[in-house]
């Protein structure tokens, strides 16, 4: 089997199965900073779904051409940023419909567990940006003004919830405030 990541190519070995190739791409692509987005086997594309124990005992033999492509990790995310973005005009609309909810004393903790774990999501994927100097301290902001909402839910401080939501949190989560917008 021949194989090839990027420009960089290499015979697999003889007695090597589908899992040893796949073991040794990943680990050439984690070598240089980059992770594999792509894997054609002969002609057929191969996706997650694809990977299952038995097609990773196959022998390469069995195969001609394994052609893979990577990315960086910037790269990845650059690649995404329309996703991100929208992901977090979605996150601060949930927000302001949390806000609304502890204004009004009724707010759904079960709701609002979820909506911080989707703004965990979105501060992992603003501080994995490009090593910016300025996204990196947006964040830690936010996370102290998070820390202190959570001080305020443990008090069941519904007016300071929803004001550190409302004053704090969206703002600098919010697209048209952000410096770390992609």
């Amino acid at each position: 089997m021949h194989i090839q990541l990027d420009t960089d190519q290499w015979p697999a070995a003889t007695d090597a199965s589908l899992g040893d190739v796949f073991t040794e791409l990943s680990e050439r692509a984690h070598a240089k900073g980059r992770v594999v987005t792509t894997m054609m086997l002969d002609r057929r594309q191969i996706t997650d779904r694809d990977i299952d124990p038995r097609l990773l005992q196959e022998p390469s033999a069995k195969f001609s051409n394994l052609v893979a492509t990577s990315l960086t990790q910037a790269e990845i995310i650059h690649a995404a940023r329309g996703t991100i973005e929208r992901y977090r005009e979605l996150v601060v609309q949930e927000g302001h419909s949390l806000v609304s909810q502890f204004r009004l004393g009724k707010p759904d903790l079960s709701v609002l567990d979820q909506w911080l774990g989707k703004v965990a999501d979105l501060l992992e994927l603003i501080g994995n940006k490009a090593a910016e100097p300025a996204a990196d301290s947006d964040v830690k902001a936010i996370v102290g003004w998070i820390e202190e909402f959570l001080d305020a839910r443990h008090l069941s401080d519904m007016v300071r919830m929803a004001d550190l939501l409302e004053y704090e949190i969206l703002p600098r989560l919010s697209l048209s405030n952000a410096p770390y917008s992609f």
